[in-house]
């Protein structure tokens, strides 16, 4: 395998930075909500650097959301977790392509997991809270089935969604924070 270097005479980059600046961009694509421009570039930066784990994990996410490769998409991404392990950014991946593919459950244990290896994770919390897990019945001694507990549970939800909204959870959106050099609020004055 030979790699690129730098040559300043015919302003050749090496092969990992020009992958790392497509990846860079396909990124801010797909922040933007440009799927198939993000997949393009993913596509181009994991080819130019096929052992990087991020790069593989974000070609195999657009894999299933663009082309609808469930198969490759999904082992793309699992193999990058088996190559560095649990990473936060990994697990959020293979959530968004199971979340993708209707694999609800599977999306919720990789966030899961994703939560043992880093509980305070912000972009973790966010999937969590927009993926919505069952909480504990309202009196737990009834039984989640009681029609108490399912009255009082449905009341307490509506209520506290009403305080505090939460994004639906798609795939292209889960555990996305909010880019802070992007906020174009105009009454948000840094408080």
């Amino acid at each position: 395998m030979t790699e690129m270097t730098d040559d300043p005479i015919s302003g050749e980059r090496s092969a990992p930075a020009e992958a790392a600046a497509t990846f860079q961009e396909g990124l801010a694509r797909y922040r933007q909500g440009d799927a198939v421009e993000a997949h393009v570039l993913f596509e181009r930066a994991f080819r130019r650097a096929p052992a990087d784990a991020i790069m593989m994990s974000w070609y195999g996410l657009t894999l299933v959301l663009v082309e609808k490769n469930s198969n490759l998409g999904v082992s793309l991404c699992d193999q990058a977790l088996r190559l560095v392990g649990p990473e936060v950014e990994l697990l959020l991946n293979l959530a968004r392509a199971h979340l993708a593919l209707g694999q609800r459950e599977r999306a919720v244990k990789a966030i899961m997991r994703g939560l043992s290896v880093a509980p305070l994770d912000p972009a973790l919390k966010a999937a969590q809270v927009a993926m919505g897990w069952r909480r504990r019945p309202v009196f737990p001694c009834f039984g989640r089935s009681n029609l108490l507990n399912r009255w009082l549970g449905k009341l307490r939800h509506r209520w506290s969604r009403r305080i505090h909204p939460v994004p639906t959870a798609t795939p292209m959106t889960l555990g996305l924070l909010p880019d802070p050099l992007l906020n174009d609020d105009p009454l948000d004055r840094g408080s």
